[in-house]
């Protein structure tokens, strides 16, 4: 790693995983009858409440959703779709194949990990089947601490959860410009990690690039 950082703070979706949402948008939108583009919108209005736990569950995340587009959350269909996401994120989100090996490469060198992910109830059994807990010392997933990406509440508690790490000895990895600017502003060093299947951002607001979390190594 080109700095002897004491702690690396790591992005869930599209920094250590990728996933197949194009299929299960398809799905859902094919389901309700609305518009790829609708569907879409929906999710986006409805994240920052499902991201911070308004919910109590995953059911009540696709009611909201699906009163954001405009339909009658009914029992049935609700139970229905979150099933249908249910079976396409176990089978639809991958690791890419630089993560299990530079996480074990760096907990040997003793440097403390931290997964912070913005996400709603859905992502927890993504978590668990991956196996994420045992790779990371803490996982921060925004609807169960209430906090999201880029406010500064969630970068600062899982520098305390990783021991008080000071954040001028820690790294924050994510593939979102602006996330990666809330993580500068609590003191971090960043890096905006650019995946070849994602698209890359226009501006990465000035922060650093890598392709590869071998990068860290």
């Amino acid at each position: 790693m080109p700095e002897p950082f004491d702690a690396v703070l790591l992005d869930l979706y599209d920094t250590i995983v990728w996933s197949e949402w194009a299929s299960l948008r398809d799905k859902i939108a094919a389901r309700l009858g609305v518009e790829e583009r609708a569907l879409v919108h929906a999710f986006d209005q409805t994240r920052p409440l499902r991201g911070v736990g308004q919910n109590d569950d995953v059911e009540g995340d696709m009611a909201q959703v699906l009163g954001a587009v405009g339909i009658d959350p009914e029992p049935d269909l609700v139970e229905e779709l979150v099933e249908l996401e249910r079976s396409e994120l176990e089978h639809g989100v991958h690791l890419y194949d630089d993560v299990l090996p530079t996480l074990a490469t760096l907990r040997e060198r003793g440097v403390k990990l931290g997964l912070v992910s913005n996400c709603s109830h859905s992502t927890r059994p993504v978590v668990d089947r991956l196996g994420l807990e045992e790779g990371f010392d803490q996982v921060l997933l925004s609807y169960e601490v209430q906090a999201m990406k880029p406010e500064p509440a969630i970068y600062v508690m899982a520098l305390e959860r990783l021991g008080g790490v000071p954040a001028a000895r820690a790294l924050f990895v994510d593939d979102q410009p602006d996330y990666c600017d809330g993580g500068a502003a609590v003191g971090m060093a960043t890096r905006l990690i650019l995946r070849a299947n994602e698209d890359a951002p226009t501006d990465t607001h000035g922060h650093r690039a890598v392709t590869d979390l071998r990068w860290l190594l």
